[in-house]
């Protein structure tokens, strides 16, 4: 006998398990942890400033320090961090409230966690974490991970100064700086892009490296937190809501429960799925629990997910930002939604533009986000490329001559991401086919404006022909007419052209 159950088997701690699977949370080398780091640092920043209801002012610092080690510090002016969460914030992997059903960056509760972990293991650093809330005054801890019983390792806690609300966070790990440079530089860019209405400024070795936004001067809504919708009951989620109301009575439990049900509407379900209405919830088997479960996710009439809790870039702030960023000479914006998947609302929108600024190619070179967060890895794998390529492009004007580009956006209160890395999306029958139609519509617009502006050319080409023409005519009317005064031609022009170009 090799050994007893007790030997063989051992639980492992969250913490411990992505210690030994770092790659699935983006921290599989140097250049790659030092992107994620930044990355979970910013996105952490921009949710407070949202919360706080604020234009978000992130300050992103990067210096090289002794061989491989390379400080990031990250600060933001949001609402700051309750201080008797910080400890748990940073230093226990899956700890968090982004469970709700509301669109946010952040999904698992994980990265800014795993940033801290990964400094710990390569430069047995804590993370340094300065804060100052509306109601509390700075206060500055130093924290690790213990890896084994996931809980956090606080070192030291101080008071100390700082003006306004906000937060600073300073992580040293093992970081390939030159060469995540660029990929830095061009998420900041990006996530100026997807966050019109913010400020970025990112500093590397002390000096100013880029200064992006804001584009716009509004904030959007904040999403509101919704209920789930019946479509996304699966027996699990039953379970969970009946445990916090287990003296409801089967209807009340689904108005109470669930979004988009009413007392028809659940009358209705009731009578379609033979349930009687006055049964206590706690009284429901397993076999109970998983029928209610099919027939919520096979009933047809309820209505879609509400949108509230989303946030889309929208028309006005997208064009904005692409148009400013990358002074485009034609822009076109479409979107498909609000709609669901497994019950779960969502919203995709893109914006295809042309600018002297793009690579000239035969399809649109891509720019992917997700939640406002810029996707820059695992392309190959992602649903947005493959679809992509499935569409003939040179229908639409697009040839190798062709400096195009299409952003593209999905939000959603669930990413279908395809690892916790959050980098690609996975494939969903009806989401990809959402993407396909809105890739043929925007292409279907990008072929009206090339016409247009080929019909432009040819239409300034004409005019600049007759202007010569004329003026070469009335200046030999002129001669022939022994006069040195030249009749003007501008205004007969003008009559000539008129309305040409709507025709």
């Amino acid at each position: 006998m090799i050994g007893s159950p007790v030997d063989t088997f051992k639980g492992i701690s969250p913490a411990e398990f992505f210690y030994r699977n770092k790659q699935m949370a983006g921290f599989g080398n140097a250049t790659q942890a030092l992107y994620t780091t930044v990355r979970e640092l910013v996105e952490n920043s921009l949710d407070s400033c949202e919360d706080a209801g604020v234009f978000p002012y992130i300050k992103v610092e990067l210096n090289q320090l002794k061989s491989d080690a390379v400080e990031v510090k990250v600060s933001d002016n949001g609402a700051g961090i309750p201080h008797e969460v910080v400890p748990d914030a940073f230093g226990k992997v899956l700890f968090g409230s982004k469970y709700s059903s509301r669109q946010r960056r952040g999904t698992f509760g994980l990265g800014v966690t795993m940033s801290v972990l990964y400094g710990q293991i390569t430069t047995d650093s804590p993370a340094i974490v300065h804060t100052k809330t509306d109601s509390k005054e700075g206060k500055q801890y130093r924290v690790f991970v213990d890896v084994e019983t996931n809980t956090p390792l606080l070192e030291q806690e101080k008071t100390l100064h700082r003006k306004e609300t906000g937060t600073e966070v300073s992580i040293i790990l093992n970081g390939d700086l030159k060469r995540a440079r660029d990929r830095i530089i061009e998420y900041i860019e990006l996530s100026g892009i997807s966050t019109p209405y913010a400020r970025f400024e990112l500093r590397i070795e002390n000096e100013l490296q880029l200064s992006v936004g804001p584009f716009v001067n509004n904030l959007p809504p904040l999403p509101t937190i919704a209920k789930p919708h019946p479509h996304a009951a699966d027996v699990e989620l039953l379970r969970r809501l009946a445990s916090t109301n287990p003296h409801a009575k089967l209807q009340d439990f689904l108005i109470d429960s669930f979004q988009q049900v009413g007392v028809r509407t659940a009358s209705r379900f009731l009578k379609f799925s033979n349930l009687d209405s006055s049964m206590q919830i706690s009284s429901l088997s397993r076999e109970n629990l998983v029928y209610l479960s099919r027939s919520l996710q096979k009933y047809a009439d309820f209505d879609r997910p509400s949108s509230d809790s989303l946030s889309p870039i929208g028309k006005e702030q997208f064009l904005k930002s692409v148009g400013s960023h990358y002074q485009t000479t034609s822009i076109s914006y479409s979107n498909r939604g609000p709609l669901e998947w497994d019950g779960i609302p969502y919203i995709i929108e893109g914006v295809l533009a042309l600018s002297e600024k793009f690579p000239a190619r035969d399809v649109p070179h891509l720019f992917r986000f997700a939640n406002r967060v810029p996707l820059l890895y695992n392309n190959s794998d992602d649903v947005f490329a493959k679809v992509l390529k499935r569409i003939s492009w040179s229908r639409y004007g697009v040839d190798e001559k062709s400096s195009v580009s299409l952003f593209v956006h999905f939000c959603s209160t669930r990413v279908p991401y395809s690892a916790a890395g959050k980098q690609s999306l996975a494939s969903v029958g009806s989401i990809e086919d959402e993407i396909l139609a809105l890739y043929r519509e925007l292409g279907r617009r990008l072929s009206k404006m090339t016409q247009k502006r080929g019909q432009t050319g040819r239409y300034q080409k004409k005019r600049r022909e007759f202007t010569s023409t004329f003026k070469l005519l009335a200046k030999f009317s002129s001669d022939l007419a022994g006069t040195s005064e030249v009749p003007e031609t501008d205004s007969m022009i003008e009559r000539l052209f008129e309305g040409d170009m709507d025709a």
